[in-house]
C-alpha cells in the first residue's frame, strides 16, 4: 500500500510543483495573489483537448502557448490596478469565473482528458507505472531546473530575485520593474501550462479542475512559506502524498478535505509555513 501511494504521490507531486512555483513566483515578486493562476492550467489542458483531433500532439505546444497568451493578457489587465490587492483578488477571481463558464458553454460539464503522447508500462518493484507518467515526471524535473538556472543564472533572473527582494531599491537600480512583472506572470502561466497538459494525459479533467488546482496550489505556498520556491518544491511533494495517502484509503472526496484541514492548521500553527521568515 505505502509503494503505491508514494509512486502516485510522487507523479503528482511533480505536476503541482510547476503549479505551485508559478503561483508563489507571482506572489514573491508582485505581491499579488493570483486567483485565476488555476486557469492557466484549465486552459492550456482544454485548448490542446480541442485541438488534439486536427494537430496530434502539436496541440500541446499550443495549448501551452494559449496559457502564456492568457498570462500576458492578464498582466496588461492587471498593471492599472496592481497596488490595489482587492481589486486584483476581484479582478483575477472574476477572469476564472469567467473562463470557467466559457469552458462549461463550450465543453460541457463532462469529464475529457488527451490521449497519452507515449504508451505502455513498466514495472516498478511490483508498481505498473505507465511510461507517460514517467515522461511527465521527466518534463517537470527538466522544468524546474531550467526554472532554477533562469533564477540563478540569468540577467532577467537576478531582476527577479532584485524585484522580489525590494521593488524600490531595483527602481533605483535601473530595473524594468513592469518588465519584471510582465515576465514573472508569463513565466508563471507557462509551468502551470505545462502541468495541465502534464495532468490531462494522466487524469481527468473537469470545469472545476481549475478552482482544485488552485486550492492545491494554495496549500502548497501556504505550507512552504508565501514567496518561498524552495518551499513550493518541497510543500509540492508533502501535499501531493498526503492527498494521495487520504485518496487511497479513504477515497477521492475526502481528499479535498485534507488538504483544507492542512492549510488550516498551517495558517493557526506556523502561518509563515516551513520556509517562510517570521515577521
Amino acid at each position: 500500500m505505502l509503494l503505491p501511494i508514494l509512486i502516485i504521490g510522487t507523479i503528482l507531486g511533480g505536476i503541482l510543483t510547476l503549479v505551485a512555483c508559478g503561483f508563489t513566483l507571482t506572489f514573491g515578486v508582485g505581491r499579488i495573489f493570483n486567483f485565476a493562476h488555476g486557469t492557466f492550467f484549465a486552459i492550456s489542458a482544454y485548448t490542446a483537448y480541442a485541438l488534439f483531433p486536427y494537430l496530434g500532439y502539436s496541440s500541446l505546444l499550443i495549448g501551452v502557448i494559449a496559457s502564456a497568451s492568457f498570462g500576458l493578457a492578464m498582466h496588461y489587465l492587471i498593471k492599472p490596478i496592481r497596488r490595489n490587492e482587492i481589486m486584483v483578488i476581484l479582478l483575477t477571481l472574476s477572469l476564472a469565473l469567467l473562463v470557467e463558464q466559457v469552458i462549461l458553454m463550450v465543453f460541457g460539464v463532462d469529464a475529457i482528458s488527451i490521449a497519452p503522447i507515449v504508451r505502455g508500462s513498466i514495472n516498478v518493484f511490483g508498481v505498473e507505472v505507465t511510461n507517460v507518467k514517467i515522461l511527465s515526471f521527466v518534463v517537470t524535473i527538466a522544468s524546474i531546473i531550467t526554472l532554477d538556472r533562469l533564477i540563478k543564472k540569468t540577467r532577467l533572473g537576478r531582476e527577479i530575485s532584485a524585484v522580489s527582494q525590494d521593488v524600490e531599491s531595483a527602481m533605483i537600480v535601473g530595473i524594468d520593474v513592469e518588465r519584471v512583472f510582465m515576465f514573472t506572470l508569463l513565466i508563471s502561466s507557462i509551468l502551470a501550462g505545462i502541468g495541465g497538459v502534464l495532468y490531462a494525459q494522466i487524469y481527468s479533467l473537469t470545469p472545476n479542475s481549475a478552482l482544485e488546482i488552485l486550492l492545491l496550489a494554495f496549500a502548497i505556498v501556504v505550507l512552504g512559506g508565501l514567496g518561498s520556491v524552495k518551499g513550493s518544491v518541497v510543500s509540492a511533494f508533502i501535499i501531493s502524498y498526503i492527498k494521495t495517502a487520504v485518496s487511497v484509503l479513504l477515497g477521492t472526496r475526502w481528499s479535498e478535505l485534507a488538504v483544507l484541514i492542512v492549510i488550516i492548521a498551517i495558517l493557526i500553527v506556523r502561518p509563515q509555513g516551513l520556509f517562510g521568515v517570521e515577521e
